[in-house]
């Protein structure tokens, strides 16, 4: 499971390093590569980054659906349309390519966050701003925490 927050830094050309424990759970399921793609509920714009398993865990899932609903084609053009697959290379680092910097808005500064079954690429100032909101939501509606049955 990907958990936990990673401060990283983005080179100029893009290339960022991938928290070890990430890169651990990804390379022992036999792959070196994940799918990045902008998360369809914002802001803050973030990435989702998916394992090539979970990225086709979530493809049999959109495959199911009905491919000529409106919300549908839209979710197939946010998730799979803007998706870039991201190879891990020698190093450990995967390129974010420009679109999606430009679309997450994404500085020098980046935080991995885990999310269960994949990771998510904020903006270092974004990231604080989703923490901040989150706990405020919680602090402000505890009862939301029973709804969720955790």
């Amino acid at each position: 499971m990907f958990s936990g927050n990673f401060h990283h830094v983005v080179d100029p050309k893009g290339r960022v390093s991938v928290p070890a424990a990430f890169r651990d759970l990804i390379q022992s399921s036999g792959n070196s590569a994940v799918f990045l793609t902008p998360h369809p509920v914002n802001p803050p714009r973030v990435l989702d980054a998916y394992p090539v398993t979970a990225w086709h865990e979530l493809k049999d899932k959109l495959l199911k659906l009905n491919r000529f609903d409106p919300t549908v084609l839209k979710l197939e053009n946010l998730l799979v349309g803007s998706a870039y697959r991201c190879d891990i290379d020698n190093q450990g680092r995967i390129l974010i390519p420009a679109k999606l910097r430009e679309w997450a808005s994404l500085s020098k500064d980046i935080v991995f966050v885990g999310a269960t079954d994949r990771f998510r690429v904020y903006d270092r100032s974004a990231w604080e701003q989703a923490w901040d909101d989150a706990a405020a939501t919680f602090k402000a509606n505890p009862e939301l925490l029973s709804r969720l049955n955790l």
